[in-house]
C-alpha cells in the first residue's frame, strides 16, 4: 500500500480557542472569565478570514515576538509539539474587552492552523499595552 499524505486533513473556517498552555493573571475574576466566554462567542461566530479583517480593537493582531517589546516565554510544552516555524515566532493579541473598555486587558498566544493557543491572560496590560 502507498501512504496517503494529507494536505488539509484539519482546515477550520473558524478560530478555535485552546487553553493547554495558559498562565492566568493573578487577577483574573469570575466577571473577566464571562466576558472571555463572550469575545469567544463573538470571534468564533464569523470565519477567521472575515475576523482577520475587522480593526484590532475588536478582532486581533499578530505582532513578531521579538517586536512586542517584552519578554513572553513560549512555554517549553508547547516548542515540544510546534516548532517555532509552524507560527514564524508571532503572537496573538486579542483585546478581552474591546476599545480597552473597563480594562486594558489582553489574551496572548499563538496562532496554530486557526486554532489560537492562549498564553497569557493579561488583565492590566503589563505585558502588552499597544
Amino acid at each position: 500500500l502507498q501512504e496517503k499524505i494529507c494536505t488539509k486533513c484539519f482546515d477550520p473556517k473558524y478560530i478555535k480557542f485552546n487553553f493547554s498552555y495558559i498562565k492566568y493573571d493573578r487577577n483574573f475574576t469570575d466577571e473577566h472569565k464571562a466576558q472571555l466566554v463572550k469575545r469567544m462567542i463573538v470571534l468564533s461566530k464569523e470565519t477567521y478570514i472575515v475576523v482577520s479583517q475587522w480593526p484590532k480593537n475588536i478582532g486581533f493582531e499578530i505582532e513578531d515576538k521579538n517586536k512586542l517589546g517584552i519578554s513572553l516565554e513560549t512555554p517549553p510544552a508547547f516548542l515540544d509539539r510546534f516548532p517555532i516555524e509552524r507560527f514564524n515566532n508571532k503572537y496573538g493579541i486579542i483585546r478581552l474587552y474591546p476599545n480597552n473598555n473597563p480594562v486594558n486587558a489582553r489574551l496572548i498566544g499563538v496562532f496554530v492552523n486557526k486554532i489560537f493557543y492562549i498564553f497569557y491572560i493579561d488583565i492590566n496590560g503589563e505585558l502588552y499595552n499597544h
